[in-house]
């Protein structure tokens, strides 16, 4: 689902956000402090949401997020969009609570986005028109592929499945993104063992013992190797703080154990 393509966008989110923001403080340890302190807060309130007792209001977690300068940077808008996207099918009846925030441009875009994606189409066509849009960007949002229809070809997939995950703990999407990794590793063309290598030479940051994979297949197959890989290591991370992660990941390792997918994920789960 290339969601921010078909807009023409260039916005961005990650729901660990790394990056360095600005903000508006006297001296530059608080600003450093201040915007780690909000960075992590609005992280932790997306990464959390779908087991939170009182949910966050989504409009003001909209709003957060959209004046972190770590929003404006890739790889951003997937995970975002995911959440969004995921919170609308399941929430028609919050679309115009949501959109009666004053957001600025960049909230707009993502709640327009996610509202196509959940399939709200001619919500996402009047809000668009009462935030006066014009009528070719509005056009676009017809452009926009159902996340329920989204079968993942590269890391932003994975990440808008993240997003939808986290904000719905459905393990239908965390589904999703391992048959990804699978469909890589049980691949017969790729020996499994060379998963475990990238995801070991990443733990060990040895990245030049590499350098033999690079050579036995093609560019296109190492890439998908190489996103195999963060696939797979991304699930057994996000395993040992959502159980519903994990529970799905102890459903297919119980259900394809002779495959070389669990196989080699059986490898990489074993104590370090």
């Amino acid at each position: 689902m290339k969601l921010s393509r078909a807009v023409g966008l260039r916005l961005s989110f990650s729901i660990a956000l790394g990056c360095a923001i600005a903000g508006f403080v006297t001296s530059a340890a608080a600003q450093k402090a201040d915007a780690a302190t909000e960075v992590q807060a609005v992280s932790t309130a997306l990464n959390t949401f779908y087991k939170a007792a009182k949910k966050p209001d989504v409009g003001d977690l909209i709003a957060r997020w959209e004046r972190l300068a770590a929003t404006d940077q890739p790889p951003a808008l997937a995970p975002m969009l995911g959440f969004l996207a995921a919170y609308f099918e399941k929430n028609p009846a919050q679309i115009d609570r949501v959109a009666n925030h004053p957001f600025a441009r960049k909230g707009q875009t993502v709640v327009l986005i996610s509202l196509a994606a959940a399939g709200h189409d001619a919500d996402a066509r009047r809000i668009a028109a009462k935030w006066h849009w014009s009528d070719a960007e509005i056009a676009k949002l017809g452009e926009i592929k159902p996340l329920s229809a989204l079968v993942p070809e590269g890391p932003s997939d994975l990440d808008t499945l993240w997003g939808a995950a986290f904000a719905t703990g459905d393990p239908a999407y965390v589904r999703k993104i391992y048959d990804y990794y699978a469909s890589v590793a049980n691949d017969p063309k790729v020996e499994f063992g060379d998963i475990v290598r990238v995801i070991e030479a990443r733990r060990n940051n040895k990245l030049e013992s590499l350098r033999g994979i690079g050579e036995r297949y093609s560019p296109e197959m190492a890439q998908k190797i190489v996103i195999a890989a963060s696939a797979i290591w991304s699930l057994m991370a996000n395993a040992t703080a959502h159980p519903f992660v994990k529970a799905e990941l102890d459903r297919v390792e119980k259900d394809g154990a002779t495959t070389n997918a669990v196989k080699a994920m059986v490898a990489l789960r074993q104590p370090q």
